[in-house]
């Protein structure tokens, strides 16, 4: 059996697959297994053992619209025939991904819809994002033969992500060079970024992460890191900047793998509704995530050392695939959200985890 896994986009998304892929793995031990994604994402399936193969393709392959990207898709189109899978699932609803996975010449092809049809099952936007992969996977693995599972439920899930030696100890020598002792937070004011979009609408106040990473510092007696991509530079160095002392921003000078390896060296880490909050539940990190015009319920870190918080809004969420604007002169759902509410769940689930590791 050789099957392909589309996963494009983005890297959280890919984070967030895991679990199907490993209900893949589990139901076809023996099968060859192949991811197709992005330069983009790639690096949330590095060192896995879910996969026998990652074909990593640039990001703007499926986004862009000029010649080059066209000549691009046909060559890849080209590679997939020739590698002739038994069947190929993807983790999207975009019919244009469906139809250019069709021109593959693979029969048997799973993914998601707009309705039940066939090998295709809704993407059910009221229940996480994760569940619902998985759900695609086990009709992938029941339809082909596969070894069958109980259904699963959300506590039965869990996201891969592999730290290497190699990692730990760039990331040590990265603490080390700036004095850091353990324990520190790990903050990510950032977001929404990424090659097909930008969603600057689900980040919360540098006003809030400020008075966060202070409280941290203050009261939890941790150094703060704030983190994120170079596009969250400006943000991030705003947060430190304005909280002072022992909060230091290195948003940009790490790459994404380092980053993880130093979320999972940290106590708690605190993010917008973006990849490092799916990563840090990945690395088994306590994760706090916030919550705005996307929603908990579709896309909360999973694990029971990681909760979510929103204001909670009547309107909220209303951002699905694009964010078509706020009802409100102001994002309210992220500009009214408190420093305070956001500081109290930050505080329950540091005790949570303490009382977890003392048992």
């Amino acid at each position: 059996m050789k099957i392909l896994i589309v996963k494009l986009h983005a890297l959280g998304d890919l984070v967030i697959a895991t679990p199907a892929i490993r209900r893949l793995r589990q139901g076809f031990p023996d099968a060859h297994i192949e991811l197709l994604t992005t330069d983009w994402a790639e690096p949330a399936i590095r060192g896995s053992r879910l996969v026998d193969e990652v074909i990593s393709v640039p990001s703007d392959l499926f986004f862009a619209k000029n010649l080059a990207s066209m000549n691009g898709l046909a060559r890849l189109l080209f590679n997939i025939r020739a590698r002739k899978y038994d069947a190929s699932i993807a983790f999207h609803l975009s019919r244009k991904i469906h139809s250019w996975i069709a021109l593959g010449g693979i029969n048997n092809r799973f993914g998601f819809n707009s309705a039940v049809s066939g090998n295709f099952i809704p993407l059910d936007e009221q229940r996480h994002s994760a569940l619902t992969a998985w759900e695609l996977a086990d009709l992938t693995v029941r339809s082909l033969g596969g070894i069958q599972f109980s259904p699963a439920s959300i506590a039965d899930l869990k996201y891969d992500w592999v730290v290497t030696s190699a990692e730990g100890a760039l990331a040590a020598e990265h603490l080390a060079g700036m004095g850091i002792i353990e324990p520190y937070a790990t903050l990510f004011p950032g977001g929404g970024t990424n090659p097909s979009a930008s969603a600057h609408e689900k980040r919360w106040t540098p006003e809030g992460f400020t008075q966060l990473a202070k409280w941290l510092r203050d009261e939890r007696n941790m150094k703060v890191l704030v983190m994120g991509s170079s596009s969250d530079a400006s943000c991030a160095a705003e947060v430190a900047g304005m909280a002072g002392e022992n909060v230091m921003c290195l948003a940009g000078k790490t790459d994404v793998r380092t980053t993880a390896a130093i979320i999972a060296r940290s106590v708690i880490a605190v993010s917008n509704d973006s990849a490092p909050m799916h990563i840090a539940s990945a690395v088994g990190t306590p994760t706090l995530g916030i919550f705005g015009p996307t929603g908990a319920v579709a896309k909360a870190p999973l694990g029971d050392r990681c909760s979510a918080i929103s204001l909670g809004l009547p309107c909220s969420p209303c951002y699905f695939a694009t964010f078509k604007g706020c009802i409100f002169d102001t994002i309210r759902c992220m500009q009214e959200l408190s420093a305070e509410k956001v500081i109290n769940a930050a505080a329950a689930l540091l005790d949570a985890s303490r009382d977890k590791a003392d048992e």
